[in-house]
């Protein structure tokens, strides 16, 4: 019974991971992005490996045709940059490998007492930081050639390094013929994404001041704040991997697109510079809110004031990095009127009698995280870019589908309080080729490595 319950499983098992392995190849051959970029990055791998193999077997006539498959194989990657640069690791790896292993066997032979400081000499080598991923291949070369001819065949060696030399030059060359991986839409649409989740933040707090909220709220705004601020290492990441594949990419050498990767990064890190002021005043209601924290609840005429700043600073978020004449003078509107909001609270908590004499800091700290918030993006701006479409900011409306959907998935991931803070629309900008593109629905934030795929 348990035997024929176990075989069920596995049978589920099996069909469910059929059915998801259908469903990637599916949406690989229908719609471009991760999954039909990871099924390129897969064919091109397979046809540098069976390449590899051809020329070792017609040209080398090697009897033990594996070398060159193997170095094609793992030289394909998702930059040229990356290509080009583990193609002389492998190469590096192997002569190291066999080179200890000819110097073992001429000199001492196979023996038990020599294998194994051999081995651990080997192993020490592979650790060496420039080989990265292919160290291991110091000792797994070592043990393969002291183990089938003793480590002292001349010939072995020669055609082991040969065909790894030739099998990491077919891999490097058929990743760069056969559609040469270059990301340009991936980070501009996490730049993107990610302005579009501090906006919509900024919009749902200011939206929240004005009705009830509570602490549960103000805890769910703290916890949205934090997840931004960990994704920022991805998203700087995949705008990396996107400047990375433009170099030495003969796809974009022959029909360059124009990116400020480094506007990119400057928009980035201004949004966390300013996210984290923002989730402080998250952390600032979440206190006021609870009554374990016994700290002094803002008055609703200073909150519903406070939450045009919000609206100022999610409208400076809307117009930041935008390039045109329209949104940065918008863009200076917003900053005046920010700081002059904030200039007039800070005043009316100096001048004015407060009901509770214990709320001023908690006044005092609103204004603060407010104020460096405003800061940090107006003393970033020179150097932001943000990626757009024919000019629109992230100011465009959702469609009131999109919008339903979002309140579903947020009211199915807390049903107390639905959240908002979700990308409105993608964009962006040029595709590989340069003409323009935009991509509705949704834009979430992957951790780096979740998909390899090429843009």
């Amino acid at each position: 019974m348990q035997d024929r319950f176990a075989a069920g499983a596995a049978m589920t098992t099996s069909r469910a991971a059929l059915a998801r392995a259908a469903r990637s190849a599916r949406l690989a051959l229908i719609h471009g992005g991760p999954e039909r970029n990871a099924f390129l990055l897969l064919c091109k791998a397979a046809l540098a490996t069976v390449l590899a193999w051809e020329f070792a077997v017609r040209v080398l006539h090697s009897p033990t045709p594996f070398y060159a498959p193997m170095a094609a194989l793992l030289v394909v990657d998702r930059t040229m940059v990356r290509s080009l640069w583990a193609s002389v690791q492998l190469i590096a790896a192997v002569v190291l490998g066999m080179s200890v292993a000819w110097a073992v066997g001429s000199v001492a032979g196979v023996n038990w007492w020599s294998i194994g400081p051999v081995i651990f000499f080997a192993l020490l080598l592979g650790r060496w930081s420039r080989l990265g991923d292919h160290g291991l291949q110091v000792p797994a070369m070592v043990l393969l050639s002291l183990l089938t001819v003793g480590g002292t065949s001349v010939s072995f060696t020669y055609l082991t390094i040969l065909e790894t030399l030739i099998g990491g030059a077919i891999g490097v060359i058929t990743n760069a013929v056969v559609l040469a991986p270059l990301h340009l839409r991936r980070s501009r649409e996490q730049v993107v994404a990610m302005a579009h989740q501090v906006h919509e933040l900024l919009h749902e707090m200011s939206q929240g001041l004005r009705a009830d909220w509570d602490a549960d709220l103000a805890r769910h705004w703290y916890r949205v704040g934090g997840e931004i601020s960990l994704h920022v290492p991805y998203v700087i990441q995949e705008i990396s991997t996107g400047h990375e594949s433009t170099r030495l990419n003969p796809r974009h050498n022959a029909r360059p697109v124009r990116v400020d990767w480094e506007g990119y990064e400057s928009t980035v890190e201004a949004l966390h510079r300013a996210q984290w002021q923002i989730t402080g005043i998250a952390r600032i209601l979440v206190d006021a809110a609870d009554d374990r924290a016994r700290q002094p609840v803002p008055s609703p005429h200073f909150l519903a004031r406070y939450a045009d700043v919000l609206d100022a600073l999610a409208d400076i978020v809307t117009d930041f990095g935008v390039g045109d004449d329209v949104a940065r003078a918008r863009l200076d509107r917003q900053v005046a009127q920010a700081e002059e909001i904030l200039a007039e609270l800070r005043e009316q908590v100096r001048v004015a009698p407060q009901e509770d004499p214990q709320a001023w800091p908690v006044y005092g700290s609103l204004i603060s995280d407010a104020e460096r918030a405003v800061r940090e993006l107006e003393s970033a701006r020179s150097r932001a870019v943000l990626p757009t479409v024919d000019g629109q900011s992230i100011r465009a409306p959702q469609s009131a589908l999109i919008r339903g959907r979002i309140l579903w998935r947020a009211r199915r991931r807390e049903p107390a309080h639905p959240s908002t803070v979700e990308p409105k629309s993608g964009l962006v900008g040029q595709e590989e080729d340069g003409t323009p593109n935009a991509t509705a629905g949704r834009l979430p934030i992957e951790p780096h490595g979740s998909a390899q795929h090429i843009d």
